[in-house]
């Protein structure tokens, strides 16, 4: 009966040093979690005052006078993109920043009707601060943002979701507010890459 006990007490603290480890992980794995949270994902308007700098606001002219929307920067040497709308039988067109400071579109690179873009190049530009573009497509219902120029309200920021997908995956559905003269501009992931 002894050795019955002594087998019995030998199982039962063998059980309790097994518990005791599992409750140490267990408490690790909380500490890890709090640890993630506590290291927070910077915030929105952080990440719109980065952002912001490299949105444009375009103003053309044409014969019906003058219109206006929205382009980024996506390389610092003054590589933007905007809808092809935008530029539409203008006969000039200029790019203004946050400050209004006023530079030329020294070159066009590729437009396509279709598709609505156009690419172009700011005059003798350095070192301009630009928008990196995200390499993975964000899925339905994740977080979007988009910063624009609407009816010349410069710098604006709207959020929203993305809500679908259309015409086979290369359209992307968002309910962010995104409305004339904001045309050209990004949108943008909650990392802020367009």
């Amino acid at each position: 009966a002894e050795n019955k006990n002594s087998e019995n007490n030998k199982l039962k603290q063998k059980e309790l040093e097994l518990k005791e480890k599992e409750h140490e992980l267990r408490e690790r794995e909380l500490n890890v979690k709090s640890q993630d949270k506590t290291e927070e994902k910077e915030s929105l308007s952080s990440i719109y005052g980065t952002v912001k700098k490299s949105v444009y606001l375009i103003y053309t002219e044409n014969e019906q006078g003058v219109s206006q929307g929205s382009a980024f920067i996506i390389d610092k040497s003054g590589l933007a993109i905007s809808n092809y709308h935008v530029f539409k039988d203008a006969s000039s067109a200029i790019a203004m920043n946050e400050f209004g400071d006023k530079f030329m579109i020294s070159e066009i690179i590729e437009f396509d009707k279709q598709k609505d873009f156009i690419i172009f190049r700011l005059g003798n530009q350095t070192n301009i601060p630009y928008l990196n573009i995200a390499e993975q497509t964000p899925k339905i219902g994740e977080n979007v943002f988009a910063v624009g120029n609407p009816k010349g309200l410069s710098q604006t920021l709207s959020t929203g979701i993305i809500s679908g997908f259309r015409s086979e995956n290369n359209l992307l559905q968002t309910t962010t507010a995104i409305t004339h003269g904001s045309s050209g501009g990004p949108l943008f992931n909650e990392k802020g890459q367009v």
